[in-house]
C-alpha cells in the first residue's frame, strides 16, 4: 500500500482558524460534530441546518401521503443495507429477504448477488464510522463498506434511490466528506504510522436501480486539498452564523422548491404539508429530512 505522510490529526486541527473560538451569540462555546448530511443541509438551507442540528427540533409538519411513501422507501433501503452487512458476516440472508415479503427489496437483493460492485480483496469493514478533528469540532463519516488492501482503501456505498450520474455524485457532500475522512483517518485502519495517499482511495457507488453500471471515482492530492478547502469554508460560515444573533444568522433559503419536502417548513411559514407529486429519494444516508432523534448527536 502506498503510504504518505498525511498526519491526520495535525492537519485536520488546522482546518478552521476560528474553530477554537467557536461560540454562539451568548458567548457559550459550541462544539460541532458534522456529517455529510449536516453539511448538505447547511448548503441547501442554513435555517434547516439550524433547526435540525443546532436546536434539534422534532418534525413539526404532518406526514403527507408522499412523505409516508418516502418513509417506507427509507425503511426498505435500511433493510437492504442490513442484509448486505449480515451477508458480509457470513449469515444466511436469503430466508430473511423472503420473510420480509417485499417484492422490490427482493429484486434489489437479487441485484446485489448477481451484479456485485467491483471491489479489491482485503479486510472488510461494514457500517463503520470514522471521525477526524476539525479544531474543537469533529467531522464524521459513516461508511457502508470499507475494504483495506495492500493497494489502499476502497469505499463502497449502496444507493437505493433514483440513480445519479457521476458528475452529481462527484460534487456531492457525501463524496467530499467520505474521501477526505478516509485519508485523514486512515491510520485508524492501517498498521503503519503514516496514512494512505489520496490516490490510494477508491470509491464505488452501487445503485440498486442501475446495478450493472457501478460508478467508480478516483481521487488525488489536488482533489484532497479542494475537499479540505470546501470543508474549511463551510465550517467557517457555520461558525460565523453561530457567533451572530443565533437563529437570525441562519437565513432561510430563497429557493422555495427546497421547502416543498422540508419537515420544518411550518416554522418558516412556508406551508404545513408537502406539495403533491414530490419525488421520493430513498437514500437514507443522504436524507437530511430525518427527525432530530433519528441519528446520534451530530452537533
Amino acid at each position: 500500500m502506498g503510504r504518505s505522510a498525511h498526519p491526520a490529526c495535525a492537519r485536520c486541527h488546522g482546518l478552521s482558524s476560528s474553530a477554537h473560538a467557536a461560540r454562539n451569540s451568548t458567548g457559550a462555546r459550541v462544539t460541532l460534530q458534522l456529517s455529510q448530511s449536516a453539511l448538505a443541509a447547511f448548503t441547501r438551507c442554513p435555517q434547516r441546518f439550524y433547526l435540525r442540528f443546532v436546536r434539534r427540533l422534532q418534525w413539526p409538519a404532518p406526514l403527507t401521503g408522499s412523505e409516508q411513501e418516502w418513509e417506507r422507501s427509507l425503511h426498505r433501503g435500511q433493510e437492504l443495507h442490513l442484509f448486505i452487512q449480515q451477508a458480509a458476516l457470513g449469515m444466511d440472508v436469503d430466508s430473511l429477504v423472503r420473510a420480509a415479503g417485499d417484492r422490490q427489496l427482493s429484486r434489489w437483493w437479487e441485484s446485489v448477488i448477481e451484479h456485485p460492485p467491483p471491489q479489491p480483496e482485503g479486510k472488510v469493514y461494514s457500517e463503520i464510522e470514522l471521525t477526524v478533528p476539525l479544531g474543537d469540532h469533529r467531522l464524521v463519516a459513516r461508511f457502508d463498506r470499507l475494504i483495506v488492501s495492500d493497494s489502499g482503501i476502497h469505499i463502497v456505498d449502496w444507493k437505493t434511490g433514483t440513480p445519479q450520474d457521476v458528475t452529481r455524485l462527484e460534487r456531492s457532500w457525501q463524496t467530499t466528506v467520505y474521501r477526505f475522512v478516509a485519508v485523514e483517518a486512515s491510520t485508524q485502519l492501517t498498521s503503519g504510522e503514516a496514512g494512505v495517499r489520496p490516490s490510494d482511495i477508491g470509491f464505488t457507488y452501487w445503485q440498486a436501480e442501475a446495478p450493472q453500471a457501478p460508478l467508480v471515482l478516483v481521487y488525488d492530492e489536488a482533489g484532497h486539498e479542494a475537499a479540505r478547502e470546501r470543508i474549511t469554508a463551510a465550517l467557517a460560515r457555520i461558525e460565523q452564523r453561530l457567533a451572530a444573533v443565533e437563529e437570525a444568522g441562519f437565513e432561510r433559503t430563497t429557493d422555495l422548491d427546497a421547502c416543498r419536502h422540508c419537515p420544518y417548513r411550518s416554522y418558516c411559514e412556508r406551508g404545513r404539508e408537502a406539495a403533491p407529486g414530490q419525488e421520493v429519494d430513498a437514500d437514507f444516508e443522504d436524507a437530511d429530512t430525518w427527525p432530530a432523534d433519528a441519528e446520534e448527536d451530530l452537533v
